[in-house]
């Protein structure tokens, strides 16, 4: 992985075709998504080192982005936790005058505590909706217990071009209304760390079955070391992958590497011979690991 600025640069000069999104993952929850029209959102972007000061957690990787370089359209966090709205990166984000924050509302309320215009927040609710450039952004169920900060109004996302369709998940456990609210998405991102109220590979690749998506992705891990997610956590992708290949032979899925790009089709993952291939190159070349 280079710098942040080289990453960043990347984004900003990336052409994305039409028919198509790119995504970068930044680690645990966090995800960066371009798409035709040039609209460059992140999701849950975990950019600093606060939850060192909040939880005695570390991270064990650099920030791929700074979030004072980046000039993000959107930035979406899923709920108020730090790891997914990042309290030490808020300043950085909002000093691009166009961003504007989406959540739940007590995401807006942490927002405009921190110092942002109200104005430029939009808080969303289950089955809420607003437009971001070309992308179109649906609130969906979430169900997030995590009892030494409840985040009673956690929600997922379903973003929206027209042509592809991506689920993220936020935190979550395995909840049935999910399903009532995410059907047949071109990709759905996952979290699989099952500890702190989120599920397990296990939950989360039966999830990703459920949604009949047509790439499951799972994440939500690598950014502390492993004995910092607790006792019982789950962090090998792989697993997610066994059991998904169980549950659903032959359908593909994406490990994915921090700050590589990744282009999803209507159909899901775009390689060299098209959408779902199973031959889309490693970490050491220019995809992610897929399995089909």
């Amino acid at each position: 992985m280079g710098s942040p600025e080289k990453l960043w640069q990347e984004i900003k000069q990336r052409d994305v075709s039409e028919g198509t999104v790119t995504v970068w993952w930044l680690y645990q929850a966090g995800i960066v998504v371009k798409s035709p029209g040039g609209t460059v959102l992140a999701i849950d972007p975990y950019l600093s080192d606060a939850v060192s000061k909040s939880y005695n957690q570390p991270r064990n990787v650099p920030a791929p982005l700074d979030p004072a370089q980046v000039q993000f359209d959107a930035v979406l966090a899923s709920h108020s936790h730090p790891d997914h709205l990042d309290p030490d990166s808020i300043d950085g984000f909002a000093s691009h005058p166009e961003t504007v924050f989406v959540g739940p509302p007590m995401v807006a309320d942490r927002v405009v505590a921190a110092g942002v215009d109200r104005d430029r927040t939009v808080a969303l609710g289950r089955g809420d909706r607003t437009e971001v450039g070309d992308i179109s952004v649906r609130a969906v169920h979430a169900r997030h217990p995590f009892a030494p900060e409840p985040a009673p109004d956690a929600i997922g996302f379903v973003l929206d071009t027209g042509s592809v369709t991506i689920y993220h998940s936020g935190d979550t456990e395995y909840d049935s209304e999910i399903v009532d609210d995410v059907s047949g998405v071109s990709a759905a991102f996952i979290v699989m760390n099952g500890t702190a109220g989120n599920m397990n590979v296990h939950e989360a690749a039966l999830l990703a079955w459920r949604i009949e998506a047509k790439l499951a992705v799972p994440f939500h891990y690598g950014l502390w070391r492993d004995e910092g997610y607790g006792p019982g956590a789950t962090l090998d992708p792989s697993q997610f992958v066994g059991t998904y290949e169980r549950l659903a032979p032959g359908a593909p899925t994406l490990v994915l590497s921090p700050a590589q790009p990744v282009t999803i089709g209507a159909e899901g993952l775009l390689g060299p011979h098209g959408p779902g291939h199973a031959a889309a190159r490693a970490a050491a070349g220019t995809e992610a690991p897929v399995t089909s």
